[in-house]
């Protein structure tokens, strides 16, 4: 009885915090409780075709922790049966906007991108890393490009230049330094 009475007086002045996240157009708005049970990238040839990128960034939530706030009928969904999951997406815009799979009923998944603060988790692990593509960034370092402001790139390796036989000998020469001279 005690502890129903405390409950009673701590609950509405705990604040439930949300994180919202929205597709391009706006048309669908999402909302999850925080924070995210977890977040990943996904590496995988489905996520790579469905997000038309080298890989989709992930939160993983409860269902019952999520919600569609705006444009219940703007969500169209497609059903993968090769890999037993339903990905939904804006039908306006075609963000992508929710991945389920069979064998997780109580987890919805939702790209990243959709939300602009925090989700209380940061992507730490990488799924089907196997299948990370050759022209993926993988965090190599970066130089700003000149005359374009704000664009980057990644500087080729530089190869080891083959030296001639006539600079090999050149290095073998020894020339006398002056210390040298002063001695004799």
């Amino acid at each position: 009885m005690k502890l129903e009475r405390l409950n009673k007086r701590v609950a509405p002045n705990l604040p439930s915090r949300h994180v919202s996240g929205r597709c391009l157009c706006g048309a669908v708005e999402l909302e999850i409780d925080f924070p995210a049970f977890w977040a990943w990238h996904d590496h995988s040839a489905a996520s790579r075709r469905a997000h038309g990128a080298a890989y989709a960034t992930y939160i993983g939530c409860w269902r019952k922790h999520a919600r569609v706030t705006k444009g219940r009928r703007s969500i169209a969904r497609f059903e993968d049966a090769t890999t037993e999951s339903t990905r939904s997406f804006c039908s306006r815009c075609g963000t992508p906007l929710l991945y389920e799979r069979k064998r997780s009923p109580h987890m919805v998944n939702i790209p990243r991108a959709l939300f602009t603060g925090r989700t209380g988790r940061e992507p730490r692990y990488h799924v089907a890393i196997e299948e990370l593509q050759d022209w993926a960034y993988t965090g190599n370092r970066l130089v700003p490009v000149k005359g374009y402001p704000g664009m980057v790139w990644e500087r080729p390796k530089s190869r080891r230049r083959q030296r001639d036989v006539d600079d090999l000998e050149f290095r073998d020469r020894r020339v006398p330094s002056a210390r040298t001279r002063a001695i004799r």
